[in-house]
């Protein structure tokens, strides 16, 4: 349940607000959501699209999708699948009306090969909503570096960053056309009560390869958002663009 937990306070908060301001979906509307997780954002999707739409949540992790499929199960118009940005259902079929990602490229090294997927798998007139980073924030690489070092190696290698001007060359490469594309800074909600959840969300969102039992006290004195408020909380990480942005792009087939 860590990661549900972390993620609802998190990446589900921001995932709402760009799905309102953005994505805003169509009763009716196919949806394909692109690294899923737990579910929540999918389920609000199907929320919006109605009984006549269908969303279909996708994501390479057993262990998330079976809190999804306990949580949301019973919702009749969403389906939760294991899959990946180049096996998931409709691949190529020109199907949906929709693909939704958010917080999931930066885990993909080929990214080029998933904006080819999602344009063949969408409609003539369709579209693609991506939320992303385009780079790693300062607080998480100090605390593989400082936190984790026996960890260190595996963790920047599970990352793949890369910068919006690079992205959007992808996406346009594919055959897209860009209709937006913005940077945003204090909209992820980077904000932690205690030490320990803040631990707990590196571990969960890195699917476990930080390890929270290798966090020591010396370690924490040598963590600067630690260091730097003398360990009292909030840890909030909102302020700049380096610990917060997000990057947004939507494309039109």
């Amino acid at each position: 349940m860590g990661y549900k937990q972390s993620s609802l306070s998190v990446q589900s908060v921001d995932g709402k607000m760009f799905i309102d301001s953005d994505v805003c979906p169509q009763a009716g509307d196919a949806i394909l959501d692109l690294g899923c997780g737990t579910g929540e954002l999918s389920a609000y999707l199907a929320e919006l699209v109605g009984p006549e739409g269908k969303v279909v949540a996708v994501d390479p992790d057993k262990e998330r999708l079976l809190l999804a499929q306990q949580s949301f199960g019973e919702v009749k118009n969403l389906s939760f699948v294991e899959g990946s940005a180049s096996n998931f259902p409709g691949i190529g079929s020109e199907s949906y009306n929709i693909i939704f990602s958010s917080h999931v490229i930066h885990w993909i090294p080929d990214k080029q090969e998933v904006f080819k997927n999602m344009f063949e798998s969408l409609k003539r007139g369709g579209k693609i909503d991506i939320q992303y980073t385009d780079h790693i924030f300062p607080f998480l690489f100090t605390a593989f570096k400082e936190l984790n070092p026996e960890n260190a190696e595996r963790l920047y290698k599970m990352l793949h960053y890369e910068e919006r001007p690079k992205i959007e060359q992808y996406c346009s490469n594919a055959g897209f056309r860009i209709t937006r594309s913005y940077d945003t800074h204090g909209i992820q909600q980077l904000v932690f009560q205690t030490m320990e959840s803040l631990l707990n969300w590196i571990s969960s969102t890195t699917h476990g390869v930080f390890d929270p039992k290798l966090v020591t006290e010396e370690r924490l004195q040598r963590y600067y958002p630690y260091s730097s408020r003398d360990g009292k909380p909030p840890f909030d990480f909102r302020g700049s663009k380096e610990e917060s942005g997000v990057c947004r792009l939507e494309a039109i087939k």
